[in-house]
């Protein structure tokens, strides 16, 4: 089923906007009802509308029915015309008049869905249509700030984004209890955490996660939101709330072509790429022009096993749209192709990519693009990656079980010799060296007190000699992230509400103020260039470090995953006092 653009006989530039937001609301609205298959809002072009083309496009994208619509103004009133046709005959199904102000914008659309859907009657889930006429409407003019938002967000780009973020905001501040409002804001953190910042990977990714479940407070079936935070979730490696928040989404909506995409990658590193498959394949069928589908479905054959059909694939999409070991995947598969020469080539590539994006321009080795691409890929269990790993790694690749030593009940993390020994909870394994784990070190011997990263990295001047912060500035920093952290433990656990929501506040504008000083919203200081490849360094050698404690002892990984905040100021706060041996 597809809805086409509507046809505005006024030739004015605020109805083209509204009708292009009412359609992208029909299509959202339904697309929940799990029988319809509505095709994607951006498929169709926006001026078809003549006979000819439109028996072309119905025949091309094999729909059963589709909608369209005509629109007027007279008087400061809109009047809608719409029908429903059946595509195998051009048969009229359902035809209607709609009619009212602009203020009464969301009353028509609410009618509109309610009388499509009872023409299809047979298909559809009264349940979940009872749920959606409870919604709350929303501030009109909220509404034109989420429409402009959306348009920024489908551009993709850093400075798109920030855009649409302002938008949103415009939006919340007409009207708080506009859901989608927030979901947009969630996007524009989610595009930066997934494809484009690397750099500011943990503020993009508390950015989503905190947008996306207020989102979900304010409505129940936001499935993008609830995708966002399957993904997010997988990241952190809580591999159950990651599973349950991306089945929620496909429950609630199994017809975004997008955001099946993005449910079908995390199904994969569950560990269910036969599943994934189908979507990825649905998701085609929906949307069957969007080339950026093709990086997804090479990762998912890779998985499979299928490595001819992904190399295939894989060609049509060289550079991955944001996967930036997007060509690893392609070197493994012409690795089992045991085509080598094509192997190296796309192994070189990646190396090239991960210089550029990760490493900012820095020279990176192989080894270091290959440990990357290890520690920040979340598989729940083994990848046909593994044995690829090791080759092109010289066997250096270790994911094996653990070297256990004399169980003490003691816990230390300290160099011995040129390996470390990481005692936890009655378990000791060895090593070796990595750069994150002196940064681990300084933190578990401070637990409670922030440690701002440009001390981890022993850099206190930038490069022009002028101070990153004054010391009596750091320390007030630190000493009020510490204290308002105490206190919101505190409010949480006596229950005191109006208190708990002040302090998260103040806690959330302190956490802006500093992402702001390294350049959030494009607001860069001029010492945000020391600054934030000191935050980005610390961040991913405590990463790296951390997943590589987890690969061999799993309890200390996910302790300290659970404790250990990074960013600019990086602090251990363990649930309850932990006392270490640190050298």
């Amino acid at each position: 089923m597809a809805i086409l653009p509507f046809q505005n006989s006024a030739q004015l530039p605020a109805i083209d906007m509204f009708c292009s937001g009412l359609r992208l609301d029909l299509i959202t609205d339904l697309s929940r009802f799990r029988s319809f298959h509505l095709i994607s809002y951006d498929i169709i072009p926006s001026t078809l509308f003549g006979q000819v083309e439109m028996e072309e496009a119905v025949a091309k994208l094999k729909l059963d029915y589709y909608v369209k619509g005509h629109v007027r103004c007279h008087a400061e009133q809109l009047y809608f015309n719409l029908q429903l046709i059946k595509a195998e005959d051009h048969r009229l199904v359902w035809a209607e008049k709609f009619a009212g102000p602009f203020e009464k914008l969301f009353q028509i659309q609410e009618e509109m869905v309610e009388k499509i859907v009872v023409s299809l009657q047979h298909f559809v889930d009264i349940d979940l249509l009872a749920a959606m006429r409870r919604k709350p409407l929303t501030n009109l003019n909220a509404y034109e700030c989420w429409i402009k938002g959306f348009q920024e967000v489908k551009k993709g780009s850093i400075s798109a984004d920030e855009k649409a973020r302002a938008y949103f905001q415009q939006a919340i501040d007409l009207d708080p209890y506009y859901a989608r409002a927030y979901t947009g804001m969630s996007l524009t953190y989610f595009n930066e955490w997934s494809c484009q910042l690397w750099s500011r990977w943990e503020v993009s990714q508390l950015g989503a996660m905190e947008w996306a479940k207020k989102a979900l407070e304010l409505d129940e079936w936001d499935h993008i939101s609830m995708t966002i935070l399957g993904r997010l979730y997988l990241y952190n490696e809580e591999y159950d709330k990651a599973e349950h928040y991306l089945r929620k989404a496909l429950r609630t909506n199994a017809s975004d072509a997008e955001n099946l995409i993005q449910i079908a990658c995390g199904l994969t590193f569950l560990g269910y790429p036969k599943e994934a498959y189908h979507l990825y394949e649905k998701a085609c069928l929906l949307k069957p022009i969007d080339d950026a589908f093709l990086t997804a479905g090479a990762f998912i054959l890779f998985e499979l096993g299928r490595f001819e059909e992904a190399l295939q694939l894989g060609t049509r999409q060289e550079n991955g749209v944001g996967w930036v070991d997007f060509s690893a995947i392609m070197a493994a598969a012409c690795y089992y192709q045991q085509d080598f020469g094509r192997m190296q080539v796309y192994w070189e590539n990646f190396v090239q990519c991960f210089q550029e994006k990760i490493k900012q321009g820095k020279p990176a080795t192989s080894e270091e693009a290959l440990q990357w691409t290890i520690d920040v890929n979340p598989y729940k269990s083994k990848t046909l990656l593994l044995e690829f790993w090791e080759y092109i790694g010289a066997g250096e690749v270790q994911r094996s079980t653990p070297t256990i030593v004399n169980a003490k009940m003691d816990n230390q993390l300290a160099k011995d010799g040129e390996l470390w020994v990481a005692r936890f909870g009655g378990e000791e394994v060895q090593l070796k060296e990595v750069k994150g784990y002196h940064d681990l070190v300084k933190l578990l011997a401070r637990p409670y007190q922030g440690i701002h990263c440009t001390e981890l990295m022993n850099i206190t001047l930038i490069q022009k000699g002028e101070e990153v912060f004054d010391e009596k500035a750091k320390r007030s920093y630190q000493q009020r992230i510490t204290a308002l952290q105490g206190a919101i433990a505190e409010a949480e656990f006596l229950q005191q509400m109006e208190q708990l929501e002040r302090l998260r506040e103040e806690y959330d504008q302190l956490l802006a103020h500093l992402s702001q000083s390294v350049g959030l919203g494009g607001r860069a200081r001029k010492v945000s260039g020391t600054i934030e490849k000191a935050r980005t360094a610390v961040t991913w050698r405590i990463r790296s470090a951390i997943k590589r404690i987890s690969q061999v002892h799993p309890a200390l990984g996910k302790h300290l995953k659970i404790s250990i905040k990074t960013g600019l100021v990086c602090e251990y706060t363990p649930e309850k006092e932990i006392n270490w041996s640190v050298v």
